[in-house]
């Protein structure tokens, strides 16, 4: 728990637990913050993000490219800065 949710009340619905052979992921709604907003865990590293609905309604515009690249985080992204070229490249 960071500082700052020490000082206030947490509130949150756990929604749903979704596992594959790849990944484990907790989803809950908070509702702690300016607003309600979704809580997303790695259940196998702990990292965690909070989604506002702005991000979210934009996960449904993104292009396949976009979500490709998402996939590319770790060891893998410097495919991504590769597959992109220099600022300014338009492949």
């Amino acid at each position: 728990m960071s500082a700052a949710e020490e000082g206030r009340t947490i509130r949150r619905r756990e929604l749903a637990v979704l596992a594959n052979e790849f990944a484990a992921a907790r989803i809950s709604l908070d509702t702690s913050g300016n607003g309600p907003r979704l809580l997303v865990e790695d259940l196998d590293s702990g990292a965690r993000i909070f989604l506002s609905p702005l991000e979210l309604a934009c996960f449904c515009l993104a292009t396949s490219e976009d979500r490709d690249d998402w996939l590319r985080v770790g060891n893998y992204r410097d495919e991504r800065a590769q597959r992109r070229g220099p600022v300014g490249d338009s492949r």
